[in-house]
């Protein structure tokens, strides 16, 4: 199986490992992010590239797990 792309996490060269993102799409998710906060899912990331279909490959490819997740606190802490 591919290495999965942190959609909300990665730099647009990491975007760019998503089959068929090309360089100024991921310009794009980039700048979404810093002024919208995390994409949700892959029918978020459609829209954000102006309706752009996603191929399954490149949709089994990406994580959409949000930036600010942290781990649970130690038990005590």
């Amino acid at each position: 199986m591919p290495h999965r792309v942190r959609v909300n996490t990665a730099n647009p060269q990491e975007l760019l490992e998503v089959p068929g993102l090309r360089p100024d799409e991921a310009d794009a998710i980039v700048r979404y992010r810093s002024e919208h906060g995390p994409i949700a899912d892959a029918q978020q990331l459609s829209r954000v590239l102006g309706g752009k279909e996603l191929s399954a490959a490149a949709q089994q490819q990406m994580d959409f797990e949000p930036a600010n997740q942290t781990a649970p606190e130690a038990p005590g802490a």
